[in-house]
């Protein structure tokens, strides 16, 4: 009888670490942060974020839908940011200049969505629930 109760534990110990999903999903969060607005000479604007993977494993590739709105609250601009492989634990900043478009002239910058935050074989995680969203500039940044 023992060894039947062993036998069915490791089974299902077997089964557990194999099946898709189970015991995978992920902890921690992603970090994005607004970190700064900067006026460029062409009358543009640098944008800075910084990204801090705060989950166990690796991004490989971190895609963000992002909306800019005007000083209206009017929608200017969708763009699609990507950032490459980010190590679990580490840190990757992203520039970005906005030809044409003054700083003075953003009010806000909406997450619309978030791709590739874990490796496909993780399902049901909607990547935009593990953002941790922090701002230091004077723009609202996120919902």
């Amino acid at each position: 009888m023992r060894f039947l109760t062993q036998f069915v534990a490791i089974c299902f110990l077997s089964i557990a670490s194999v099946t898709p999903g189970l015991a995978q999903a992920p902890t921690g969060n992603i970090k994005l942060e607004l970190n700064r607005l900067e006026p460029m000479q062409d009358g543009g604007c640098r944008l800075s974020i910084v990204a801090q993977n705060g989950l166990e494993r690796p991004i490989n590739n971190l895609g963000l839908e992002v909306v800019f709105f005007d000083a209206d609250g009017l929608i200017e601009q969708f763009l699609r940011l990507q950032f490459s492989r980010i190590s679990a634990g580490k840190t990757r900043v992203l520039f970005f200049d906005l030809a044409g478009k003054s700083c003075d002239s953003l009010s806000r910058l909406h997450i619309n969505d978030v791709t590739n935050c874990v490796p496909a074989s993780i399902t049901d995680v909607y990547c935009p629930d593990l953002l941790a969203l922090e701002n230091r500039t004077a723009i609202q940044f996120g919902d």
